[in-house]
This record gives structure tokens, C-alpha cells and sequence, in this order.
């Protein structure tokens, strides 16, 4: 992958960077609703096919599809359909108006004020301010243990809430109410959400756009089986119609839909393939229109297919491919997980151990062995393109010498003679994704290094996430893409201590004094340097090991268009606008 293309594609980036800083009274005028514009691929609406539905295969089924908890790439692909927040991203990454009609910024950044638009749920009540309220309280109430908390810690009262999360004793719910009442949320009406920061943060209207923000009906949430088809409510393009777990999802358009543009499509049919195979197999034979991604061992194939050639599309990806060492935390990141209170129990909390492992890994041919040669080496974790992205870094590159030299100190510290002496490290994934070449790729050049074995656990999709954040693993499995294109979303939550999404169960104070000061610091650069300053801690800390930036291969029937894509779409090109997606005749 070209760093230069990734750059380009994400040169609209300091838009979102800045829509939250400074002392501007209001934001910039919105270009209209998100998906307006469909990208070069976008065909005319002339032309079109009588059947409009459209066949996208989803590589796994969602673990959920409560927006609160959700934080995976197949639920996302599906809620990014059925939901929108207040503020959403066009085509161009840029944060533009959604649900809101406008909003204003104070003049010291802290307040933000909402003004929401005539609108109506996808069962004809119209969305209030107040659903808002409680949407944000859920998000931010330990109680719902949503993993993606932490991007609420900057309003008002949300520092609190997130620390009663893990707490030992747990929080009562008297006290978790009155933290809630104190949360930097109101409606003045039924038309007005007023957002109160604790600290200026240029990053926010950013993350707002992220699913866990839209809005939500109490009624809805708290109804007996709320978020299966029967009873699923929503405010997006498109509601749920059908739920057959492990089979298929069914979405139709939803007639109270606001948006400006309106789906053409009468019917997003998602069957569910465990496995890569079963999905490629699905889109010879024509059951399937789009398939993401293409499974690497089948990309040299479909590329010189004559026809599967043509229909071939590889974008680069705000997104990186990594795997966590276990630094042995527990979810508070304030004491080590019980298991490894023994380092020996757990040589990975050892730092030279993490050291050696890197040190041992090609990082391109397991790139050119394992993704088809697609991607590009990644020596850190903040992307290309993003403010605090340091191409200087590299402290352990590919150096069997040094990382024999590494383990070396490493065995006599944890106490044994030598590596293979420690006993298997598990190894965590999630099957049906194509991991197991890429998992056994890196088992098999830590056997060789060091004599060091593996046990390599594959476990169901839902039941993997539920372990890796756990701490169960040494070594697990991961992946990230950009839930809004900035350098916070990287590094805030991931490697802070007890982050929600940190399940590396890595922790420096340092570290997270670094993160505090760039959320609160307004100047770009002086933000810029200090994200630089904080990951260059972690990553010389060997918190994981960094693989590649990847692209994400898919195949696309030529009769599918108006596709709008993005640099962030993981599942299917174009799935932050599924309105945009026309059938073509053919």
C-alpha cells in the first residue's frame, strides 16, 4: 500500500481535528445530509434495475445489534444502516449534521448545543432530546459495561461514572444514579441537546459520530426482546426486518427515514459465511453481489480471473492489523490479573520476552505470505495520514540475532533456562475470519527463534471477544479501524490504563497523562507532538506487536453502484451509506 495514497485519502482529516477547537461561535454551514455526494463510483440514477436488492455478505454473526455495547465490525456493518447519531461523516471524512439540523460550539470549546431536526423513529415516534439523554447516560452507566465508554470521559461527570467500571465492591445503584445526574447532559426541550465538557476537546465532535451516541427510546430498550427483528426500533436509512442468527440479516428502508437522500434500494439481503470460502463460493455462484474482504490465499486467483479481475477492488484502510501481548493487568489496569501475579505464569508481562518476540517476526513476508503481499509494514499503531503518526518509529525490527539476545535475558529473569522451557503460550483468534495461517505464520518463527510453543485456541467470534478482553489469552488475535478519523481514537481507550477496548491489559501513567494533555491541548502541533510523545512509550514498550496497515481486498458486482466509499468501510465498500447503493440493469 502506498503511504502516499493513504495520505491523500485522508487530507481532509485537520477538518475534523479542528471542528471542535478554537473559539468559533458555530460550526461551518453542513454540506446537507451525510451521503449527499456519492463518490466517482456513483452511477446516475437512470438505467436502474426493477428488482433493487442488493446482496452483501456479512463475515460473521453480530454479536449484537444494541448500538451501547456494540464493538465489532459485523455489528457495526449493520448498524451503521439502521442507526445515525446528531453528528455523522460525508464522503470526504468531513463531520457534518445529522439528526441535528445545527449545532454551536462556546467560545471556550465546552459547551455544545443541538438542534434537533423534525424526525421520526422507524415506529413513527418522533426522536426527542431526551432520548438523547438517556442514550448518553447508558453509554456512560457501568452497569452497561460498554466497552466503548471511554469516549464519553470528556463530558462532565463522565470521569466519575467510568471509574465505578470494575470497581471491587461494586458501585450500588444509588450511587451509580446519582453520577448519572451529574452528567454534562440535558434537553432543554424536545428539540435542544446541550453537551457540557469537562475539558476543551478538539477531538469530540469527532467521536460523536460514532454509533454509541445516536439516539435511543427507553421504552424500546427496556421491552422484552428489544433488539431482535420483531421489536427493533430505528432511526437510520433502514430498519431491521429479519434476524435469522447465524443465517441471515434482512434490512428494509425505513419510511420515516430524515435524510435528504432516500434509498433506491428496496431490500439489503446480508446472508452470514462463518467462513471466507463459503462467502467466495457464495459470489462465484452468484448469491451474493459483495463480498469483503476477499480471503488472501484467493486474491491471486480472482485477480487473474478475467472476470472476477474487472470487479477486484483494493482500497487502503484507516485501519491496522496487530496482535496483543498480554502485559497481565486486570480491567482496572491498576493490579495484575491474578493468573500473573507470577510472572513466570505469564512471561509476556515481561518486557524483554515482547522485546524478542517482535525482533523475530519478517514482518513483510508474513504480509506477502499471509495477505497476499497487500498492506504495508506498520512499526506503530497511529496511521498514516493522522496527527501523531511517526514514520521514525522502529525500535524492533526484524533481527533474529538480537531477539535470541532479547529472550536470552528475558528467560533469566522470568526464571527458567530457556525458552522452550516455558510452557505454551495460548494463543487466541477468532475462527472463521482466515486467521489460522497468520496465527500458525507467527507461532511457527517463534518455534524456530526460540523453541517456543503455542497453544493456537480458535474460539467463536462473540465467545473470543468476551476472553481477549478478559485477559485470558498471552497472545491474541487484533485489529483496528477508525471509528473516527483521529489520533485520540487510536491511542485513548486502547492503551490507556483500564480502557475498554485495552485488551493488551497494558498500563503506564505516563502514558495516559500524555493522552489527557493532547485532549485538552487546542494548538494542532503542540497536540500532534504529544500524541508522538505518548506512543513512542508504547511501542517502545513492546505493548503489542504491530503488523501492517492493510488494504481491504473485496469484490463488487458491476451492476452494484452508487457506491459511496471510505477509507473506514470494513465489512462491505460503501457501508456508511448504504442510501447511495442502486441496483443497475444488467
Amino acid at each position: 500500500m502506498s503511504q502516499k495514497r493513504l495520505l491523500a485519502l485522508v487530507g481532509a482529516l485537520a477538518i475534523v481535528a479542528s471542528a471542535c477547537g478554537g473559539t468559533t461561535a458555530s460550526a461551518p454551514p453542513s454540506s446537507g445530509e451525510p451521503g449527499t455526494s456519492a463518490s466517482a463510483s456513483a452511477e446516475p440514477s437512470t438505467g436502474l434495475a426493477a428488482e433493487q436488492t442488493v446482496r452483501i455478505a456479512l463475515p460473521g454473526e453480530p454479536p449484537t445489534l444494541d448500538p451501547s455495547p456494540a464493538q465489532d465490525a459485523n455489528s457495526l456493518a449493520v448498524l451503521r444502516a439502521l442507526h445515525r447519531p446528531l453528528v455523522y461523516i460525508n464522503e470526504k471524512l468531513e463531520v457534518v449534521d445529522a439528526l441535528a439540523e445545527s449545532h454551536e460550539i462556546s467560545s471556550d470549546a465546552k459547551t455544545l448545543t443541538f438542534h434537533l431536526r423534525d424526525a421520526k423513529y422507524s415506529n413513527g415516534d418522533p426522536i426527542v432530546a431526551q432520548d438523547l439523554v438517556y442514550s448518553w447516560k447508558r453509554l456512560a452507566d457501568p452497569r452497561t459495561a460498554a466497552p466503548y465508554s471511554y469516549v464519553i470521559a470528556e463530558v462532565e461527570g463522565a470521569e466519575d461514572l467510568l471509574a465505578m467500571a470494575g470497581a471491587d465492591p461494586a458501585p450500588s445503584d444509588a450511587d451509580v444514579e446519582a453520577a448519572l445526574d451529574k452528567l454534562g447532559v440535558s434537553a432543554p426541550d424536545d428539540k435542544t441537546f446541550v453537551v457540557k465538557l469537562a475539558t476543551p476537546a478538539t477531538y469530540f465532535l469527532g467521536a460523536m459520530t460514532l454509533w454509541v451516541f445516536v439516539p435511543l427510546q427507553e421504552k424500546w430498550v427496556t421491552s422484552p426482546d428489544a433488539f431482535e427483528a420483531a421489536n427493533y426500533v430505528s432511526s437510520g436509512p433502514f430498519m431491521l426486518d429479519t434476524w435469522d442468527h447465524n443465517s441471515q440479516i434482512i434490512l428494509k428502508p425505513n419510511p420515516n427515514w430524515y435524510g435528504d437522500v432516500k434509498p433506491t434500494l428496496t431490500e439489503i439481503t446480508m446472508p452470514i459465511y462463518a467462513e471466507p470460502a463459503a462467502a467466495q463460493a457464495a459470489y462465484e455462484a452468484d448469491e451474493v453481489d459483495i463480498i469483503m474482504p476477499v480471503a488472501s490465499e484467493d486474491v491471486p486467483r480472482v485477480k487473474d480471473d478475467p472476470v472476477m479481475g474487472a470487479e477486484f477492488v483494493s482500497d487502503p484502510q484507516l485501519s491496522i492489523t496487530y496482535y496483543n501481548y498480554n502485559n497481565g493487568n486486570d480491567a482496572t489496569g491498576k493490579k495484575k490479573l491474578a493468573r500473573c501475579e507470577d510472572a513466570k505464569a505469564c512471561p509476556t508481562t515481561n518486557k524483554n520476552f515482547r522485546i524478542a518476540l517482535s525482533q523475530a517476526i519478517d514482518k513483510q513476508a508474513f504480509i506477502n505470505a499471509t495477505f497476499a503481499g497487500l498492506g504495508q509494514v506498520a512499526n506503530s499503531f497511529v496511521m498514516p495520514g493522522l496527527p501523531g503518526y511517526d514514520e521514525s518509529l522502529n525500535p524492533y525490527p526484524f533481527d533474529l540475532t538480537a531477539a535470541k539476545a532479547s529472550m536470552d535475558k528475558a528467560v533469566q529473569e522470568l526464571g527458567y533456562a530457556s525458552a522452550a522451557d516455558i510452557p505454551p503460550l495460548k494463543f487466541g483468534f477468532n475462527t472463521g475470519g482466515g486467521h489460522e495461517p497468520r496465527v500458525a505464520f507467527l507461532a511457527e518463527a517463534w518455534r524456530q527463534a526460540f523453541g517456543l510453543q503455542t497453544d493456537q485456541i480458535g474460539s467463536e467470534f462473540s465467545v473470543f471477544l468476551t476472553q481477549r478482553t478478559a485477559g485470558e489469552y498471552d497472545i491474541s488475535r487484533n485489529g483496528w479501524g477508525a471509528d473516527y478519523p483521529h489520533t485520540n481514537n487510536q491511542l485513548a481507550g486502547l492503551f490507556t490504563c483500564g480502557g475498554g477496548n485495552n485488551d493488551q491489559q497494558w498500563c503506564n501513567e505516563e502514558f495516559d497523562s500524555l493522552i489527557d494533555q493532547a485532549a485538552a491541548e487546542q494548538d494542532l502541533t503542540k497536540q500532534a507532538d504529544l500524541y508522538k510523545q505518548a506512543q513512542k512509550i508504547m511501542v517502545e514498550d513492546a505493548a503489542s506487536l504491530f503488523l501492517l496497515w492493510p488494504e481491504r481486498p473485496a469484490l463488487v458486482k458491476p451492476y452494484v453502484t452508487g457506491l459511496t466509499k471510505t477509507p473506514m468501510d470494513s465489512t462491505s465498500p460503501g457501508e456508511h451509506f448504504y442510501e447511495t447503493m442502486q441496483i443497475a440493469e444488467h
